[in-house]
């Protein structure tokens, strides 16, 4: 994969001035390539994102600084939301949350539900056409809150508060309806009960189909308005549930071990609930992007399925975007499927202050020396342990934006201010080409 940026106008995304992001393959043989400055220009400070236009992929990491949340726009105006960032955590030994964004005084939900109103396209008609729920953790579905929602019979969560703001067509998690997958997590308690009577509101209350996602399929997320004008427009379901495709219409492989294989074992050995995470690729013309929820690799020195990330490494190809796996913190984002993703740039959702990893980062830059990183937050602790090597970053705060155009050719990415609600440009990088 070898892409070089072009210098060119900036009409195509709505206004002049960019910063050029040198995004060049670290090949053999390109020493002879000129490479574009790598110098910022801001001119399109505070200006305004233009909103989604008929053709256009927009990829938006909304950032509630806690948890993950991405809403796309595809080309024919579908809309998708993976996850709904909302971990009510506040204080932890281990690692400390960051700041909730844009303040303590809205919630996670009230956030998301607001950005989406505010760039969702006029025809959807105020609609999600899906929801992904990668997996079941509270920074990607919300914590149970203490208040009783006023729509049915559970407690509010980020994720319901989205839902009450706008009607879900189709809703797809790992592992409904039998939530029986051996994980590390309990599937009977009070977090999992409230969410499956959440469920239960959304189907009767807006009708709301919901599925089981399924791995090795490319029709479960389709264009709902006009599929035939985007034909090189898909989205293949890649691994979920320990589940892998193994590359050949809906075959997979199971990579965990049954579930009567760790009734004799301890707690300790049971799956990770990350590892079990929704993994998608998706593909626009000549762009191609990944993204693997919380996957990672640790605890394979003491069973080696735990690295899920080796067997999806196997079945995918370079990209151009990859949003970090795991927030890209430790022990996620291997050697061997950076090596294989290759991207040109990379967004993690960070919301602790373990997140980045350095040495995750470096293994990154190690492959691309040339990947533009671009994080949501950046605690305090992190950036002096980071030191230098922070100005390595694109960003380091901040709702991120890639805008894809003209039928998958180039893209742009862009951030946004989080301090408030108004959504202005603080930078702007590209044309990135894809190939």
């Amino acid at each position: 994969m070898k892409k070089v940026i072009f210098q060119l106008l900036f009409a195509s995304v709505g206004f002049l001035g960019c910063s050029s992001s040198p995004a060049l393959d670290k090949d053999l043989g390109n020493d002879n390539i000129e490479k574009p400055s790598d110098k910022e220009n801001n001119d399109n400070e505070n200006s305004i994102l233009p909103l989604w236009q008929e053709g256009e992929l927009l990829i938006h990491a909304i950032n509630t600084g806690r948890g993950e949340c991405m809403f796309y726009i595809l080309p024919d105006g579908t809309t998708m939301l993976v996850d709904a960032a909302g971990s009510l955590l506040e204080t932890d030994p281990k690692s400390m949350p960051t700041a909730p964004k844009p303040n303590s005084s809205i919630t996670s939900g009230k956030v998301i539900a607001d950005y989406i109103r505010h760039f969702i396209p006029v025809k959807s008609g105020g609609k999600l056409d899906y929801f992904l729920l990668t997996h079941y953790h509270e920074d990607h579905m919300g914590s149970v809150s203490k208040t009783k929602s006023d729509k049915g019979d559970f407690y509010d969560m980020s994720m319901s508060e989205v839902a009450s703001a706008f009607h879900i067509k189709t809703f797809i998690d790992r592992d409904y309806p039998s939530f029986d997958t051996p994980t590390e997590l309990d599937m009977d308690n009070n977090k999992m009960r409230n969410y499956k009577k959440f469920l239960e509101w959304t189907k009767t209350a807006n009708g709301t189909k919901v599925e089981r996602f399924v791995v090795g399929s490319d029709n479960q997320f389709i264009l709902n308005f006009e599929a035939t004008r985007y034909p090189d427009f898909s989205i293949r379901n890649i691994a979920a549930n320990g589940q892998v495709w193994t590359g050949n219409g809906l075959e997979y492989s199971s990579e965990i071990p049954p579930r009567e294989s760790f009734a004799s074992l301890s707690a300790d050995a049971l799956p990770p609930e990350n590892i079990l995470s929704c993994v998608f690729m998706l593909h626009y013309g000549k762009f191609d992007y990944f993204a693997g929820g919380d996957i990672q690799y640790n605890g394979r020195s003491s069973y080696a399925w735990r690295d899920i990330e080796a067997p999806v490494a196997e079945v995918v190809s370079d990209v151009e975007v990859m949003k970090a796996c795991h927030h890209g913190t430790s022990n996620c984002n291997s050697d061997a499927l950076l090596r294989k993703l290759n991207p040109e740039v990379m967004i993690a959702n960070v919301w602790r202050d373990v997140q980045p990893n350095p040495a995750t980062m470096d293994r990154m830059w190690g492959i691309n020396g040339r990947c533009d990183i671009f994080t949501t937050n950046f605690a305090d602790k992190n950036k002096q342990i980071f030191g230098t090597e922070l100005s390595k970053f694109k960003s380091t705060g901040g709702h991120i934006v890639v805008k894809v155009v003209n039928q998958g050719a180039e893209y742009y990415v862009f951030v946004l201010d989080d301090n408030d609600q108004e959504y202005k440009v603080k930078s702007t990088y590209g044309p990135y080409k894809a190939q």
